[in-house]
């Protein structure tokens, strides 16, 4: 379950809100590979707004997923994707995407 979280301010709180489910749906659609496919459902996204913040841009957001293969591969290109998409949706190019691809690790027992 890739965990993403937004950084920004609370002027762009709203129009962020607007399209989370879209963003829940490309999130979902660049992390799918060969060996895993994501469902929207499974991302599990939170807006957070710091008190004090010295940003590179208005919007970070940073995406914690398991590191398959295919993912590592492309990982500059889904992030760019994922920026690009909000970018144009929120009409605001001060956008970053971080991917952060580590070992999995969660406290849910898949069947």
């Amino acid at each position: 379950m890739p965990l993403t979280t937004i950084y920004t301010s609370k002027e762009n709180v709203t129009k962020i809100k607007n399209i989370l489910p879209k963003i829940r749906e490309i999130i979902a659609d660049e992390l799918s590979c060969k060996e895993r496919i994501i469902k929207p459902q499974e991302i599990s996204i939170k807006i957070l707004v710091p008190l004090e913040h010295l940003s590179m841009k208005e919007i970070e957001i940073i995406i914690n997923a398991h590191s398959y293969p295919d993912r590592i591969k492309k990982q500059d290109e889904i992030c760019l994707r994922i920026k690009e998409f909000i970018s144009l949706n929120i009409k605001n190019d001060s956008v970053f995407v971080w991917l952060q691809l580590g070992e999995l690790g969660h406290s849910v027992h898949e069947l």
